[in-house]
């Protein structure tokens, strides 16, 4: 008989190297997928969203977002409603922060084709900090203009919106008791999810006519990571459910009005993955670069097409942004996350205080 993914999860002491290993994985997948873009432009990124591409083009985000639903109903678990969103805010801002700051002042100003002082007071150049806080904008002024992937800066935080809803959600989840009612989460993630789907279908196309997984499915994805940690010590680590899940995702990446359905083995198969507690050599320590990976992946790309034109071709490309993308997320990593997680008891304690003395504000007027 197999083990649960609860059992797994506390042999691990919640840690299981699984799911370091799969956050490299799938960064580095985010890279090797814009290759096609940034190398040959929109036609050929069209291509790996058909046969026999879609398999592996439409599992990486969703996977993401079922990984983070998975180990951030953890964190949940662990902490007071204040505390967890604490967290999520120093894990996520700062260094987004940093980021849209790099791009907008150093890789922006060296790739502009504006002078200087024309660049720094374009409206568009002060819509980009918006970034910061989750208003996603992708553009630069003046800032890759005749590249193939198109004058995308940033395209990679399509997703940070999505990520902010999620973890909306699941705020909302907690504050009402949703998260001790695994059961009852369910039923409404499902009910949510047929809603969506009716919606989705009836305005929207088809998983046939679709080029990026949807935003709905993101959600869905991370909903179901968060019930399968609800449900750890009850799922069991099945390598049966594992090949079934692979099967039906392969099945219904190719089937019409399907898409939502693929959260449902996506979410096994990544977790499944995750609790796998073994260990790769330099791999695993990559973990933390994961993060950092996904934001500069797609800026270094563009950068390396700009500056080696004559190199636009996968197999070179893609090595030479890895390389960079690698060396400014471990940057990011220890002087600017790491650092910023070392103070998260005094940030956490600052957010918690204020929280109680807002509360208290309220109680009285």
């Amino acid at each position: 008989m197999s083990d649960s993914l609860g059992a797994r999860w506390d042999a691990a002491n919640g840690r299981p190297a699984g799911f370091d290993i799969l956050r490299v994985f799938l960064s580095v997948a985010v890279i090797l997928f814009h290759t096609a873009l940034v190398c040959y432009g929109k036609g050929a990124e069209e291509v790996l969203w058909g046969w026999p591409y879609r398999q592996f083009s439409y599992f990486i985000v969703p996977s993401f977002f079922a990984l983070s639903g998975f180990l951030v109903a953890g964190s949940l678990e662990r902490n007071d409603l204040l505390s967890f969103l604490a967290l999520r805010i120093i894990r996520i801002f700062p260094a987004l922060v940093v980021e849209v700051v790099v791009s907008a002042l150093l890789i922006g100003a060296l790739f502009t084709v504006l002078p200087l002082r024309q660049y720094a007071h374009d409206p568009v150049f002060f819509k980009y900090f918006l970034n910061m806080l989750g208003d996603i904008q992708f553009n630069l002024p003046g800032v890759f203009l005749d590249l193939p992937g198109g004058r995308f800066v940033n395209r990679q935080l399509w997703t940070v919106p999505f990520e902010l809803k999620c973890y909306i959600l699941l705020t909302l989840a907690a504050m009402v008791g949703l998260a001790r009612r695994p059961m009852l989460f369910l039923a409404l993630a499902l009910g949510g999810y047929g809603w969506a789907a009716f919606r989705h279908y009836t305005y929207y196309t088809s998983l046939a006519n679709e080029s990026t997984p949807s935003g709905e499915l993101l959600i869905l994805s991370f909903l179901l990571g968060v019930i399968l940690y609800l449900m750890r010590q009850k799922t069991s680590v099945s390598v049966l459910y594992f090949v079934a899940s692979v099967i039906l995702y392969s099945v219904l990446c190719y089937l019409p009005v399907s898409e939502f359905l693929l959260a449902i083995p996506v979410a096994y198969m990544t977790v499944f993955l995750g609790v796998l507690n073994f260990r790769v050599p330099y791999v695993s320590a990559l973990g933390n670069y994961s993060y950092g990976l996904y934001l500069y992946g797609f800026p270094v790309q563009q950068a390396v097409s700009a500056l080696l034109p004559d190199y636009r071709v996968w197999w070179i490309h893609f090595p030479i942004s890895l390389a960079l993308s690698m060396l400014l997320a471990a940057l990011s990593w220890h002087l600017v996350e790491a650092k910023v997680m070392k103070q998260k008891k005094t940030i956490i304690g600052f957010m918690t205080g204020a929280g109680r003395l807002l509360r208290a504000q309220v109680r009285r007027a």
